[in-house]
């Protein structure tokens, strides 16, 4: 399958729904819905900067956008930006064939960061994350930036490469440096020093900073060298397009880190990209270590990086906030605590080559230092990442065949063509995965069996709990009814029994749900065993 086939059907992926501001839980309500607001049916209307459609691929979708005025997003086949007062007719131009997939507003994203305070304290951010006994790998995974073009004339960024497509070639504002500097700035002898020196830096520079330019630029960094995606970015208002693009950066082996928002007096709401799955979500600490007035809290975080007064880099144009114009400041937000980890990310995988993006961030979950109370907690995740612990930890389990969160993953929806079948009905079979509540809520697996098969499948439980669910081939989504289910609780076997009694085969989907988020355990290991009877 070929990565634009892939592109061209991702239409589908979990909608987090925000809690109310006092809770701060993403809510996996719904596992299979796709949006299909149009101009002037929601809320969001009227503040949306222009409007994101989504089509069947092929020729007779490209010949109703070039009769509406749309324009693709990048080189993600089938989804199309265009004005407010066009997305109507455009839409409903593709709902009459049949090609209309989702549609919504396009909305903008801002970013992480409060601003610094005049009185810079001395550079702390870095040593409170890398030993004097660590030395840089020679060469480090390149990170990928989504924010506002790097500025490679600053010394400390000046390794930073753009994007092909990058959607500016122009710096119109310190923010993407800055956040470059964190995680890369040049060992030079001047300015900062980010966590992994040097590491290459691809920049996607933003312009409007859009949903639609956002997932565009998250396309692109998907498609280049980058192994590590950086997002200091984020929207209290999901955006399905930015959902899409992210599930895919992660489908093709690309470790996401986001900011986990700067909300916490301002309601404290959930915030996107990085309360999505799989995404690691960085929230801010203080040099006390402590938690910082700003950073938002959720069950979504993951890890905590120093956030307040972070030495930064900085072209001279905008270096006017700590009245000395040298090109060094300190900044705060969560947007910095991001980079500390995806410098951190770079150097693990420059050390540890070979391992999936799944593995990496487990293997920086798994050695965070605890902070505040023991175990993980919504204001510091699982801990302050710990970059010598995640060099030196055994290597974390492979998770198989994600991302596979819901039906649309596995059904041909999300990614061009159905998930093969794990079991067909033959000899017993057995496999080894988990799930966590909140960054992999679900595992869903395609099975056939053929005419008058009975079948039995089993869950048995490792690490934590997780629960059994059976559905029929023809099902869209997790919403529905099941045909069987098991909730046995911790320690016990969960089992549900099929019968196909159709006169010829017939597809099932065995859905493995992640116990509650109160759990928050690391993740629910189990076995998954298919046997004929």
């Amino acid at each position: 399958m070929t990565r634009t086939a892939l592109l061209g059907s991702l239409v589908a992926a979990l909608l987090v729904l925000a809690a109310p501001a006092s809770g701060a839980v993403p809510r996996w309500q719904s596992f299979d819905r796709v949006p299909h607001e149009l101009p002037g049916a929601g809320a969001h209307a009227a503040a949306a900067t222009g409007w994101i459609v989504g089509a069947r691929p092929g020729r007779r979708a490209a010949r109703i956008a070039r009769v509406h005025g749309a324009h693709a997003i990048g080189r993600i086949p089938g989804a199309y930006a265009l004005p407010t007062g066009r997305a109507r007719a455009f839409a409903e131009a593709l709902r009459a064939q049949r090609l209309l997939r989702y549609a919504e507003p396009d909305r903008l994203l801002a970013p992480a960061s409060s601003y610094e305070r005049p009185d810079g304290p001395s550079p702390w951010a870095r040593s409170f994350i890398v030993g004097a006994d660590l030395t840089p790998p020679a060469k480090p995974a390149p990170i990928g930036i989504v924010d506002d073009l790097v500025d490679a004339s600053v010394p400390d960024t000046s390794q930073a490469t753009i994007a092909k497509h990058s959607a500016t070639r122009q710096v119109l504002d310190g923010h993407g440096t800055a956040v470059a500097s964190v995680a890369a700035g040049k060992a030079d002898g001047q300015g900062v020093i980010g966590i992994m020196p040097g590491a290459p830096i691809i920049s996607f520079g933003l312009k409007t900073s859009s949903c639609s330019e956002v997932a565009k630029g998250i396309d692109e960094i998907a498609l280049s060298d980058a192994e590590v995606l950086n997002l200091s970015l984020g929207t209290t208002d999901d955006c399905f397009l930015l959902e899409l693009a992210v599930a895919d950066a992660i489908y093709t082996g690309t470790l996401v880190i986001a900011a986990s928002g700067n909300e916490l007096e301002s309601g404290n709401p959930i915030v996107y990209p990085a309360a999505y799955p799989h995404v690691l979500s960085v929230g801010a600490v203080d040099v006390m270590k402590q938690p910082t007035y700003f950073s938002s809290t959720n069950s979504a975080l993951d890890l905590a990086a120093p956030g307040d007064e972070v030495p930064v880099a900085l072209p001279l144009a905008f270096d006017t906030k700590d009245g000395v114009a040298d090109g060094v400041s300190t900044e705060d937000g969560t947007s910095f605590a991001a980079p500390v980890v995806s410098g951190v990310a770079s150097w693990l995988i420059a050390a540890r080559p070979g391992l999936g993006p799944g593995q990496y961030a487990d293997l920086l979950r798994h050695t965070a230092t605890d902070l505040g109370d023991p175990g993980w907690d919504a204001s510091t995740g699982f801990g302050l990442v710990n970059l010598a612990g995640a060099l030196q930890a055994p290597t974390p389990k492979v998770d198989p065949l994600e991302p596979n969160d819901g039906i649309t993953y596995v059904d041909g929806t999300a990614y061009g063509k159905p998930a093969r079948y794990v079991w067909k009905g033959g000899r017993a079979r057995a496999l080894k995965a988990s799930v966590d509540a909140v960054e992999d809520p679900t595992d869903v697996y395609r099975i056939r069996l053929p005419r008058h098969r009975r079948a039995t499948i089993t869950l048995v439980p490792g690490a934590g709990n997780a629960d059994l669910r059976l559905y029929d081939g023809r099902a869209k989504g997790l919403q529905v009814h099941p045909l069987s289910r098991s909730s046995r609780g911790p320690g016990a076997r969960d089992v549900v029994h099929v019968v196909n009694h159709r006169r010829k085969a017939h597809s099932y989907y065995v859905a493995v749900v992640a116990p509650s988020v109160k759990s928050r355990s690391f993740d629910a290991q189990y076995d998954l065993r298919f046997t004929r009877r």
